[in-house]
Formats: structure tokens, sequence, C-alpha cells
């Protein structure tokens, strides 16, 4: 999904993730947690959090589509709120791999003169 997509389903919208949205991510304790990761952690946790959107996405829709009730804790909103969250963490793993390949040409000198 990209960033600004409307489903096809529902016609939601999903928000960008602009830099304002960014920054209060990165206050959260989750997100807190997900900066201080080495950037080898990030692509089975893109894996894990993907795996787990798309289970909650299924749920939601089949209850939605069945008319059983959406189930409890599960609504449009928390799950516009985890894809946001998903981006972020998309995010910050390709700023911790840029930082990667960037000090491998440009090392930085800790020694001072």
């Amino acid at each position: 999904m990209t960033t600004g997509q409307e489903s096809r389903q529902n016609n939601v919208s999903l928000p960008p993730l602009t830099h304002e949205r960014l920054q209060e991510l990165k206050q959260t304790p989750q997100g807190q947690r997900i900066m201080q990761e080495a950037f080898q952690v990030f692509p089975e946790l893109v894996k894990s959090l993907t795996a787990n959107l798309q289970e909650k996405l299924t749920r939601y829709e089949q209850a939605r589509t069945k008319s059983t009730g959406i189930p409890d804790g599960l609504t449009l909103s928390m799950l516009v709120d985890d894809y946001q969250f998903l981006e972020f963490v998309q995010h910050i793993m390709f700023v911790k791999w840029r930082e990667e390949k960037n000090s491998r040409y440009y090392p930085v000198d800790k020694q001072v003169n």
C-alpha cells in the first residue's frame, strides 16, 4: 500500500505519513523502542507487523461482510494507526539502512585532534 492510497472496498482514505506524524510516533514508547533497534532487526520486524496487520484486516473484513459485529478492540481507526506505524517502521528502517551505507563510505573519525 502506498501513503494516501484509498481502499477500493470501502473508500477509506489512508492519511499520509507526514513529518509531523513521524515525530509524534517517535515520541511514543513503542516508537522510542523502534528507534533503538539495530538495522538487522528491521526486516523481520516489518514482516511480523505486516502479517499482524493483514490478519487484523482479514478479521475486520470477515466480521463486516458477515455482519457478525466487529471484534472488540478492532476499529477502523486502530487499523489505520497500525498501518501508519508499519509505515513508520519502514521509514526508520530506510533511515538506518542509509546511515549504515553512508558510514561505509564516509567513516567518522572518532579521534579528537
